[in-house]
């Protein structure tokens, strides 16, 4: 397969060939992008459920589909760890934003809570 950046061979990398890796190219900014956004968003939305909404500390485990995720997965210990997960990625969903309001939709079905959290969260107030 091909490079989405530059079209040279991107050999065994998921995504991005390894000189556009190094060149500091962002996956979601080029053609294909997309699909790193949607994982991207995936995750935050999975890793925003590890937190209990009654005590405040992490779930021992969330399940999504067949496929259930722990709070270690994420290398998350404690509620402040969460925090600075949760940070972490909200901006980089302020960064991306053009590109995640274009995912946004495509998870709108899967996602109807976290997706409705998420453009909640990013209008101006």
């Amino acid at each position: 397969m091909n490079c989405p950046s530059c079209g040279t061979s991107r050999r065994y990398r998921s995504v991005l060939c390894f000189a556009c890796v190094q060149a500091g190219v962002d996956p979601t900014e080029v053609a294909g992008g997309d699909s790193a956004v949607r994982d991207r968003l995936e995750r935050y939305f999975v890793v925003s459920a590890l937190r209990c909404a009654d005590c405040g500390g992490p779930h021992e485990a969330v399940t999504v589909g067949e496929t259930s995720y722990t709070a270690a997965d994420f290398g998350i210990d404690s509620p402040t760890e969460w925090v600075r997960e949760m940070d972490k990625e909200e901006a980089w969903i302020a960064k991306h934003a053009s590109a995640v309001d274009r995912a946004l939709d495509a998870l709108e079905r899967e996602w109807p809570t976290a997706v409705a959290a998420v453009r909640d969260r990013r209008r101006p107030r």
